[in-house]
């Protein structure tokens, strides 16, 4: 009898050990499941936060940039061949100077309209994929919206200032692409690609881990 009720004690010790065994597996398993889900869900969001946003701005913002430096180099070019060499005061010399320093100056103005067309890409770009914006980004690119506004309302078709002088100074400059808004986007653009990679690649570590 008391040998049964050892056999009996131990067929439910097994159970039991079987049942807490497979309830303990079951909820780590889920546990595992719902952080390989989450790391998943990131991996999608950034995906999509960098090809809808930040990858485009990269883009748009990296060729104003070039833009900048282009009209940078052709004013310096400007500065030195036309305002401090000195030329001959002969009439055929001097109309032929006005007709280059104009075509110059119409060149360097030409890389700022260039501008100006990838300022209305990055608002499209900003309106269209407003809520994958970073929170610490949204001041500086409210920043960008205010400049952008005021270039459309303050200038007119041939670049002239239509605001009073001494109101434009008091309201502050105006910028057609702050430094600090491309620097910004540029470290965002490149510190997310890099995470996105990192995750990816340890997805795929996880999987192959998993296989074997």
């Amino acid at each position: 009898m008391i040998q049964s009720d050892q056999n009996n004690i131990s067929i439910i010790s097994v159970g039991l050990s079987l049942l807490v065994g497979g309830f303990a597996g079951t909820v780590i398993t889920q546990i595992n499941g719902y952080f390989a889900e989450r790391k998943d869900r990131k991996i999608r969001f950034l995906d999509e936060q960098l090809r809808k946003l930040y990858a485009p701005l990269f883009y748009f913002v990296s060729q104003s940039e070039k833009l900048f430096d282009l009209n940078k180099r052709f004013n310096s070019a400007y500065t030195k061949e036309y305002i401090e060499k000195q030329w001959s005061l002969a009439q055929s010399t001097q109309d032929h100077l006005e007709k280059e320093t104009n075509d110059t100056l119409e060149i360097a103005n030409k890389y700022i309209k260039l501008v100006e067309e990838n300022n209305k890409k990055i608002k499209k770009i900003l309106d269209d994929n407003y809520s994958f914006i970073d929170p610490d980004d949204i001041e500086l690119l409210l920043l960008f919206y205010e400049n952008y506004v005021r270039l459309e309302t303050e200038i007119d078709e041939k670049g002239v200032l239509k605001t009073p002088f001494r109101i434009y100074k008091d309201v502050g400059d105006i910028s057609f692409l702050r430094p600090d808004i491309i620097e910004k986007i540029k470290d965002k653009f490149i510190t997310k690609k890099s995470e996105l990679e990192r995750l990816v690649n340890k997805k795929l570590i996880r999987n192959i881990v998993k296989k074997e």
